[in-house]
């Protein structure tokens, strides 16, 4: 290959790392922050897990976005924490777990944050690899 043909495959690679390469790193990133979500999730039921999935990967040229979580509402909760109020019943609870009056406060777990800290160095490996493998010519 000549200086020229060179040059021709560069620009190449770059208007296609241009229009895809956020993408495909945003993907590989999303499946091993699922992957981490499986780790850390809280189950009781295991409901909360086996709603966890990527909802979204969107942008493109040099910034993409993979957006990834559940999207149950006791999924913010039991993330953050808070206090639940009862609404409609006399008092919260089932007779399988007990009664615990009107209203009950419970501590985040954080398990979102522990995901993310657990998924960052294979993230940052697989945005490594996806990159290594797209500026192969």
């Amino acid at each position: 290959m000549n200086l020229a043909e060179f040059a021709a495959e560069v620009r190449a690679l770059a208007g296609r790392a241009e229009a895809g390469l956020a993408g495909e790193c945003a993907r590989a990133a999303a499946k091993e922050m699922l992957a981490a979500l499986e780790v850390t999730t809280p189950v009781r039921s295991g409901a909360l897990r086996a709603s966890e999935r990527v909802f979204s990967i969107t942008g493109g040229g040099p910034v993409a976005v993979a957006v990834v979580g559940s999207d149950l509402i006791y999924a913010k909760f039991r993330n953050d924490g808070g206090t639940i109020r009862v609404k409609r019943a006399k008092v919260l609870g089932t007779p399988a777990v007990g009664f615990f009056g009107k209203q009950v406060t419970q501590a985040g777990s954080h398990y979102m944050e522990r995901a993310e800290v657990e998924a960052a160095g294979l993230i940052q490996a697989m945005c490594a690899i996806t990159l290594a493998e797209f500026l192969h010519l």
